[in-house]
C-alpha cells in the first residue's frame, strides 16, 4: 500500500474510502445516533446537521492538506454503512499527533469491526505513511473502544484533556 493508494482500502470485510460530500447522509446517520453520542462525548448528546457538515467539510480538508483522513466504511460484500475512521492529525496531547480513529454503527458493535479498522490504519500509519507511533483516545469509561485500543497493540499512556473531557490515551509505536 502506498500513500496514494489511502483513499480506498480493503480489509477481509471493510471497504473504507476517502470521506466526500455524498457521503453527508451517511454520516448524519451514524453521528446523529443517541448510542452512538454516549460513547463519543460526556454530554452524550448526538450532533446537530450543521455540526456533522461542518466535520465532514473540516474531515475532506485535512485530507488535502494532509493526504490521510477519515474513510467512510462499507461492509465489503453488501456495500452497508458500517462507520467511519481513519488516521488523522490531532493536537489533543499539546502537540502534533495522528490519532486512529473510528465510529462503528451500533447495530454492528461487538463484531471486530473497530479492531479490523485499527489494524488496517496501523498497517498505513506504519507502512508508506513512515510514522514512528500514533494514539487513540476515548471517554474512560468506553470499555469496548479500550479494548480495541489494547487487541491492537496500543499502550495505556495516562489521561488527557480534550476540549473539556477527561479522556484515556493509548499510544502504538512501530
Amino acid at each position: 500500500m502506498n500513500a496514494a493508494a489511502l483513499q480506498r482500502v480493503e480489509t477481509p470485510r471493510i471497504v473504507a474510502s476517502r470521506v466526500s460530500e455524498a457521503d453527508l447522509p451517511d454520516l448524519l446517520r451514524l453521528l446523529r445516533d443517541p448510542r452512538l453520542a454516549k460513547t463519543l462525548s460526556l454530554t452524550k448528546q448526538p450532533p446537530s446537521e450543521e455540526e456533522v457538515r461542518a466535520g465532514l467539510i473540516e474531515a475532506m480538508g485535512h485530507w488535502e492538506l494532509h493526504g490521510l483522513g477519515l474513510w467512510l466504511l462499507r461492509h465489503r460484500f453488501d456495500g452497508q454503512l458500517i462507520g467511519r475512521g481513519g488516521l488523522q492529525h490531532t493536537f489533543v496531547t499539546g502537540q502534533d499527533e495522528v490519532e486512529v480513529a473510528w465510529a462503528i454503527v451500533p447495530e454492528l458493535w461487538g463484531r471486530g469491526l473497530a479492531t479490523e479498522l485499527a489494524g488496517v490504519s496501523g498497517d498505513a500509519a506504519f507502512g508508506p505513511l513512515d510514522f514512528r507511533e500514533v494514539i487513540a483516545y476515548t471517554l474512560p469509561d468506553n470499555h469496548a473502544s479500550r479494548r480495541v485500543m489494547e487487541k491492537t497493540g496500543f499502550r495505556f499512556e495516562g489521561t488527557i484533556d480534550s476540549g473539556g473531557l477527561t479522556q484515556v490515551l493509548y499510544r502504538l509505536r512501530r
